[in-house]
């Protein structure tokens, strides 16, 4: 798909509600005319194939051209993975399924084609396990369901069927250093990877909190994100989350975020790195790392 083309099937799903939203939002940061908003934006959009929500997430109320041209927008992001994805690949990652049997790290069942038995064997002794739809994004369709709740595992199963919770994954034990930032979410660092003539190279490295009494970390379901040092494992920057506030410590720990050591990030890196040759053809990927007290 040619640039024009993806940038004419954006515009035309645009929403103009959710558009006023982000011109509200950039009138209350700092007072720019909703009209040259507008105007602005749409400019923004053609010249930088920047959507309405990067024109907020990025400032670009706040940039000159120079500046806004140093960000990777939606379109041009859509353009990098045209050309370093081979899109027949996809499923190897977005089926949740086929991922979990070639990269997952913990146990993990298909819900769907498990036995009682098998089904049985893998709850015991836990006390919560992950259940998600198979094609979920940006953590949406993520359960954690406790056994307690349930009671039989054949009860259990049934849930999960009906719901259509077939991915099912051990809950892991964090390492107290990920665990301290936010405890009751699995706190992950997002590594991306570009694979270029049989070299990797990390392109950033994020780390992604959740909030509240939320189990997940996702931003889109409330989480917040901070930049890390790929060098020193410190993060680096204060946190944002999706509706563009700015945190210099977790609204709920208190914990300060720049400076804040992560456990473990050339170990991550490595296994990023690793992960990136399995399937050469997907040459760009995120991978989002779980670091437990052992690895």
């Amino acid at each position: 798909m040619s640039k024009l083309s993806y940038l004419a099937r954006v515009m035309s799903g645009v929403r103009l509600k959710k558009m006023n939203q982000m011109i509200d939002i950039v009138h209350d940061k700092c007072g720019q005319n909703k009209v040259k908003t507008f105007f602005d934006m749409c400019w923004c959009g053609a010249r930088y194939g920047a959507g309405y929500y990067d024109y907020v997430m990025f400032g670009f109320y706040n940039m000159n051209g120079r500046q806004r041209d140093t960000y990777l927008t939606r379109v041009r992001n859509k353009k990098v993975i045209d050309h370093m994805n081979d899109l027949s690949y996809s499923d190897e990652f977005d089926d949740k399924l086929r991922f979990n049997q070639r990269y997952l790290g913990r146990k993990t069942l298909n819900g769907e084609t498990a036995t009682l038995a098998e089904f049985t064997d893998f709850i015991a002794g836990q006390e919560a396990i992950f259940a998600k739809i198979n094609h979920g994004d940006c953590g949406r369709g993520v359960n954690k369901l406790y056994v307690k709740d349930y009671e039989s595992p054949a009860v259990m199963l049934d849930y999960i069927r009906r719901n259509q919770l077939v991915v099912l994954e051990q809950v892991l034990p964090q390492h107290p250093d990920m665990a301290r930032l936010h405890p009751s979410s699995v706190n992950t660092m997002r590594i991306l990877t570009d694979l270029v003539d049989g070299e990797v190279h990390v392109a950033y490295i994020s780390v992604k909190m959740g909030r509240g009494d939320g189990y997940c970390d996702n931003s889109g379901q409330g989480g917040v994100l901070c930049r890390v040092d790929p060098e020193t494992g410190k993060i680096i920057s204060p946190a944002t989350d999706d509706y563009f506030n700015v945190y210099d410590r977790h609204p709920d720990t208190g914990v300060e975020f720049v400076g804040y050591q992560l456990p473990m990030v050339p170990e991550a890196i490595a296994l990023a790195k690793e992960a990136a040759h399995e399937i050469p053809q997907v040459a760009h990927v995120g991978w989002d790392m779980a670091i437990t007290p052992t690895g």
